[in-house]
């Protein structure tokens, strides 16, 4: 497109966006899990010996938030309550449309002509729909496998970081039986939602697996799926 002093934003979210974290990039807090010596071609995994507990746990480079652009333009073109045309710290501002966005079928109630106008910048960023968690579990059953996913605000000054739960640590189905090959487990966040950070903000994913005594367990990794506005 030509060249604008404007900028193009996106209002609804795209939903097809996949993580994929590798063995390699975790960290096992327990310091039980080894990367092999000569793994096949194509394949990182870390082994978890018999009747040995790994806590491998990983804060995703890969995922980009966004606090929300808020509009600095010096023009007075659509009258808002900060005298700038769009979303400001001024409460009660938005952007020129200020119309909720969203791919149809809507529901009545989110209409333009029903639930009215929004203030405050557009939403953006990563929210994290679900993950698929891949491991194989050799020779013994395993003892235990769990996940949790997190996300920890610092605010500074004299206040103390806050930790809330995306999805709870917990088993959530993730299998314990002997894998032909590596098994990969889908595990929903409850209700998805954007991560917007006010403060700064870490995600951290925590996988557990328990190998059972005489067994091993390949951990390959996780895949985070996610919808995203960026633009």
């Amino acid at each position: 497109m030509g060249y604008t002093d404007g900028a193009w934003e996106q209002g609804s979210l795209c939903t097809d966006l996949q993580l994929f974290l590798g063995a390699d990039q975790f960290t096992d807090f327990a310091a039980f899990a080894t990367l092999p010596a000569a793994p096949a071609a194509g394949l990182i995994y870390k082994v978890v010996p018999a009747g040995d507990a790994s806590k491998f746990f990983v804060t995703p480079e890969s995922l980009l938030l966004r606090s929300g652009q808020l509009a600095t333009f010096g023009q007075e073109a659509f009258g808002t309550a900060a005298a700038v045309p769009g979303p400001s710290s001024v409460s009660g501002t938005s952007g020129p449309l200020a119309f909720k966005q969203g791919l149809p079928p809507m529901l009545g109630a989110q209409m333009a002509t029903v639930a009215g106008s929004q203030s405050g910048a557009l939403k953006k960023g990563m929210q994290i729909n679900s993950v698929d968690v891949i491991y194989q579990v050799l020779t013994v059953a395993a003892a235990a496998a769990t996940i949790g996913l997190t996300t920890t605000t610092f605010p500074g000054v004299a206040a103390a970081p806050t930790i809330t739960n995306i999805i709870a640590l917990g088993a959530y189905g993730l299998p314990t039986a002997i894998g032909a090959h590596p098994q990969v487990t889908n595990v929903p966040v409850t209700t998805p939602a954007l991560i917007i950070p006010t403060v700064d903000t870490q995600v951290v994913l925590n996988i557990n697996l328990t190998a059972g005594a005489g067994g091993t367990i390949q951990f390959i990794g996780a895949v985070l799926k996610c919808s995203y506005n960026l633009n």
